[in-house]
């Protein structure tokens, strides 16, 4: 397949007008373009657009009516086909708090999904446990019921059979039993994130010693900044050993702060993400459940009855949109390469650049997608739109 593009960009360099050719699911030549190259020679003219990377999703909870938490195959199909007509190719089914044989349920789906491939869509590559170890003060949307208090043995007995496709865990380092709990995630290669917490900045830095690598949807959940108490947010901010999630939607995180992230972090150490629920995709009115708690969506947010925001209708392609006062480069970097460099999957995903996985997205101006590409096929196209 050789695909024509108006603006080529990845997290090293943006060219102008180019041939993207693709072979057997990866990408085997970039070309230049110029006026005597003609057009008809290219299997996709796509001069108009952006081709980028694939964006990837490390925290998201469902989309189109359907729920990572069913612990279903069709339902994990539908959230993945979601994804690629949102320009997403890989990303982390995201758990909320729920109970120990429902969340072993939704890891034995994703395992069993990943080993056979049997899908269509954005791939699978791994899980994202959000809870159940986190702060009752800060849990949002997270069902209390569920919520325990850090222990490793109650950890593995649950997820231990399915450890390996256990790539993100978001818990509160303040609870007791966390520090040990922290010391195996980190011995197993599996991603510390401090979220739904209350911790302090001393908390923090501890955790960042017990191997805490991230910051679960920043800005949310969690403790403030303050002049005396950063917090964790301003440990967020100031530590460059943690990478921030950020939900930029304008809605979770006023858009001058997520500019203050930003530019606080580097563009290296931000990694969007749409914190997606089954309500992204559906019309206003849309009723569903999280766990025990009732949603609502309603002018372009999902609340619970007491107005907590409960998750996001957030597409990445709108995140991308959304951080358009920034370079292709650096929003690149924020929607797929620094997400793939903490999943150790940079040495094959996340480059236009010959021997790199042929994951792409056509984008427009107006932050469209226009064609999502996966392993070299086109499973979604929406240039007629």
């Amino acid at each position: 397949m050789r695909l024509l593009a108006g603006k080529v960009a990845d997290a090293l360099y943006v060219r102008e007008r180019a041939m993207v050719v693709l072979e057997d699911g990866r990408i085997t030549e970039v070309e230049s373009w110029d006026s005597a190259t003609r057009p008809e020679e290219a299997d996709i003219d796509a001069r108009r657009w952006f081709l980028v990377p694939g964006f990837v999703d490390i925290h998201v909870h469902g989309g189109a009516g359907r729920y990572v938490m069913e612990a279903d195959e069709d339902a994990m199909q539908e959230v993945s086909y979601h994804l690629a007509r949102h320009g997403v190719t890989g990303y982390l089914p995201t758990t909320v708090t729920g109970p120990r044989e429902r969340l072993t349920a939704v890891l034995e789906v994703i395992h069993r999904l990943m080993r056979g491939g049997d899908y269509e869509g954005a791939r699978i590559l791994g899980c994202h446990l959000e809870g159940p170890y986190i702060n009752p003060q800060k849990k949002g949307a997270q069902p209390e019921a569920y919520i325990l208090v850090p222990d490793c043995d109650d950890f593995l007995r649950w997820a231990g059979p399915y450890l390996e496709v256990v790539r993100i865990m978001t818990l509160a380092p303040e609870l007791p039993g966390a520090d040990r709990l922290m010391r195996l995630l980190a011995k197993e290669g599996i991603i510390v994130s401090i979220g739904h917490t209350n911790a302090t900045y001393a908390d923090v830095d501890r955790a960042i010693g017990f191997g805490a690598r991230h910051v679960t949807h920043c800005g949310n959940a969690m403790r403030g900044m303050e002049s005396r108490e950063p917090g964790v947010l301003g440990a967020a901010l100031a530590r460059s050993e943690l990478v921030a999630e950020l939900i930029w939607d304008n809605i979770h995180v006023h858009p001058a702060v997520c500019k203050v992230i930003v530019e606080s972090k580097g563009a290296r150490g931000v990694i969007l993400i749409s914190d997606g629920i089954p309500g992204a995709g559906m019309p206003d009115g849309y009723s569903f459940s999280l766990g025990d708690l009732p949603v609502v969506v309603s002018n372009g947010a999902a609340r619970l009855p007491d107005g907590t925001l409960a998750g996001s209708l957030l597409t990445l392609e709108r995140a991308f949109y959304n951080a358009g006062g920034y370079d292709l480069r650096k929003r690149v970097l924020m929607s797929s390469y620094n997400a793939l460099c903490a999943l150790g999957l940079n040495h094959r995903k996340g480059r236009i650049a010959p021997g790199y996985d042929a994951d792409l997205v056509v984008v427009d101006e107006e932050g469209t997608v226009r064609l999502t590409i996966i392993g070299g096929r086109i499973v979604y196209d929406g240039r007629a739109g």
